[in-house]
């Protein structure tokens, strides 16, 4: 059986940060700098653009070293301009940073719980995320009961899922790799059956290979290291690259050989999670659980001297670790050195101490081992009543995790496998028939073609000239339609350039140079994006909502952050290249600002902006607790402002174009809200529109 630490398949995707942290959360500060390319910027929205793009980039080749500071410089960031969202993301960073660099399970937890109110929708990327993580975190610091809660929490999750949704799978080969930790089998395999065959049919083959190297584990496990090594190997082709999964893969196959008593392929993979180790920083790995495996091959080589020596240089990096599974697998190789050295009762009192731990933290896989090794002992011992003992709990034990059930479920696993092998290879052998009998049948048409062709040609001149008409006129229309919507998308550019200009000179008569030049730079920016957009019937989604994110930093420079800004967008619309009408929703989060909290005097102030996918269309609800309509009506009318706005308006004739032009029903409605005293408090609005 493998004794390589299994969180490392409980991973979906892997992500990093930091930030400082309080009196449960101490990390060493790091000595590296940021990149140059950060100094020379001017604004705090363009310092956390670049950190949370460079924090990115450090995660995805697997530099960790880095992440630390730009983490840290971005939580500042974050709270001294009062953006709760970018608290919440630099907040899992902060959690990530401490599960996969510091390995700090109880400091990650506390701050992966600080990220869920800032996203609360169960399904958003980061409050899934995090819940996910929780639960790992709990594993590795052996809290059993708070693990299979957090289980339960997933379960209903996922259940809601669509079934072509590949993050379902995602999260259920995660749930498999926790029910394998803890011995349950049965559970394991049906979850990691669908998540393999699930990502098959849902058109995302390439992500199968986590499910299967967990898989590969079950094998091992189930004493069937050549079925294991099959899986992993094929696993690593899905897995390529310099990353944890890869690594963690690697360590394992060299487990799987070293019990096969294949040396060679056993010192090469090992070598091979040691230099992907080096790459991304992992020292754990490289010092910890590949040792491990270096130890297992001298003592299949029987050079239990050298490896008596590499496990000393193993043990600083064990206690550091502070992982109760890293420990049992040193005190179960302790125990194998003096075992091959013929002393047995060291061997027992190791083992019996490896035994504790294992029941404490509910390891059965390590409890099933170490058990079968204290009846080898103990018999060397002849303390035959121990050894019968030992022997009795370890047949218990081991029945219960390689049951004849689990045995069957791998087996119709294997043959499913080689059956849709077999189906996809005769599917390719029917499209190559079907291609063949075609050219056949082409064949033999080509008379009858020949002679109709000149009937068809009589009867279609006459539906040419019909055609040619008609298409003219849908011509005409559709000019006509993306003539209105650029008149209207001109009279939205001044309308939007127009209000930004009154906040600069605002600044300006306050004297505040500061504030001044830091909403020049940022509009500079905003209207590069308006005159490069003027012209586009759409634009990206995501780039239209880093537009609005502009928008709304310049308002609240010039509110002075007297209200905060909450987005929860769908993932999926982040996933594919969905484009919108530019600016489509600006007009109205520009009248929740200006009309709904600039005559609020609540402490409270909040604008929530959502985005969801709904089939062909994208569903925006832009909410306010501001003073409401009504109330913002009456307080204009007392200061008689003059002042008529065009934004709304415009935007509702852009829909109604739009929906001409694209055979759309887009559609707007506005919403007064009340509580339960009929007070007003505030305005949705939700605007349908279809993707271009």
């Amino acid at each position: 059986m493998t004794t390589s630490l299994k969180r490392y398949f409980l991973l979906a995707f892997i992500l990093v940060g930091l930030m400082p942290v309080n009196t449960n959360a101490q990390a060493p500060e790091p000595s590296s700098t940021f990149p140059p390319a950060y100094y020379t910027l001017n604004s705090d929205t363009a310092r956390m653009l670049f950190l949370m793009n460079a924090i990115s980039d450090s995660l995805n080749s697997g530099q960790l070293n880095l992440v630390y500071n730009m983490a840290k410089a971005g939580v500042s960031l974050a709270e001294k301009n009062n953006v709760d969202t970018m608290k919440g993301i630099f907040y899992f960073d902060v959690a990530k940073a401490f599960s996969y660099r510091f390995d700090k399970p109880d400091s990650a937890i506390f701050y992966y719980k600080k990220v869920l109110p800032y996203f609360p929708g169960k399904m958003n990327y980061y409050n899934l995320t995090s819940v996910r993580e929780i639960m790992e975190r709990f594993v590795q610091a052996g809290k059993k009961d708070s693990v299979f809660a957090y289980l339960d929490s997933l379960h209903e999750r996922i259940d809601t899922m669509e079934l072509t949704n590949p993050r379902r799978y995602g999260i259920s080969s995660v749930m498999a790799g926790v029910y394998q930790y803890y011995g349950m089998f049965r559970t394991a395999i049906a979850l990691f059956e669908n998540s393999i065959d699930g990502l098959r049919k849902a058109g995302h083959p390439r992500e199968v290979g986590l499910p299967m190297a967990n898989l590969a584990e079950l094998y091992d496990e189930s004493e069937d290291d050549i079925n294991a090594v099959r899986y992993a190997r094929e696993a690593l082709a899905y897995l390529a690259g310099n990353n944890m999964p890869f690594m963690g893969t690697s360590s394992n196959l060299a487990t799987y050989y070293t019990n096969l008593n294949l040396i060679d392929s056993a010192i090469y993979f090992n070598k091979l999670s040691d230099s992907v180790a080096r790459l991304i920083n992992n020292p754990e790995q490289e010092h910890v659980r590949n040792q491990f495996n270096y130890i297992n091959i001298l003592c299949n080589g029987k050079k239990y001297s050298e490896a008596k020596k590499t496990l000393a240089l193993v043990k600083p990096w064990v206690d550091k670790s502070g992982d109760q599974s890293d420990l049992v697998t040193y005190l179960m190789s302790y125990a194998s050195i003096d075992t091959g050295l013929h002393r047995w009762a060291p061997a027992a009192d190791t083992l019996r101490h490896a035994l504790t731990i294992a029941k404490e933290t509910g390891q059965e896989v390590y409890i099933v081992m170490v058990m079968q090794q204290l009846a080898a002992v103990n018999a060397q011992l002849k303390n035959f009543r121990d050894a019968y003992y030992y022997q009795q709990q370890y047949m218990e034990h081991k029945d219960s995790l390689t049951s004849e059930e689990t045995k069957s479920r791998l087996a119709d696993f294997e043959a499913m496998n080689k059956t849709r092998q077999k189906e996809q290879h005769i599917t390719l052998l029917q499209k190559d028939n079907d291609i063949k009998n075609l050219q056949l049948k082409n064949s033999r048409q080509e008379n009858v073609l020949y002679l109709g062709g000149f009937t068809f040609l009589l009867a279609a001149t006459g539906i040419v000239f019909y055609q040619r008409n008609r298409r003219l006129k849908i011509q005409a229309q559709k000019t006509k339609a993306e003539l209105q919507m650029q008149v209207f998308r001109s009279q939205m550019n001044p309308h939007f350039i127009f209000n930004s200009l009154n906040g600069i000179e605002n600044f300006i008569l306050q004297n505040d140079k500061r504030q001044a030049s830091e909403y020049l730079n940022k509009f500079a920016s905003l209207i590069r994006i308006i005159l490069s957009n003027s012209r586009k019937e759409g634009v990206a989604f995501t780039d239209d909502m880093e537009t609005l994110q502009l928008y709304i930093d310049l308002e609240l420079l010039r509110f002075n952050n007297k209200f905060c800004y909450v987005k929860n967008i769908d993932p999926a619309l982040m996933e594919f290249d969905y484009r919108v009408p530019p600016l489509l929703i600006q007009p109205f989060v520009e009248n929740a600002i200006v009309h709904g909290f600039a005559y609020s005097k609540r402490k409270d102030l909040r604008l929530l902006v959502t985005a969801r996918l709904d089939d062909d269309y994208i569903i925006y609800k832009i909410e306010d607790n501001g003073v409401g309509r009504t109330a913002a009506a009456d307080y204009e009318a007392k200061i008689k402002s003059k002042h008529t706005s065009l934004g709304l308006q415009i935007t509702s004739e852009r829909i109604n174009v739009f929906n001409e032009q694209h055979n759309a029903k887009s559609m707007l409605t506005v919403e007064d809200l009340y509580d339960l005293n009929g007070q007003p408090t505030g305005t949705c609005i939700t605007v349908k529109v279809k993707i271009i």
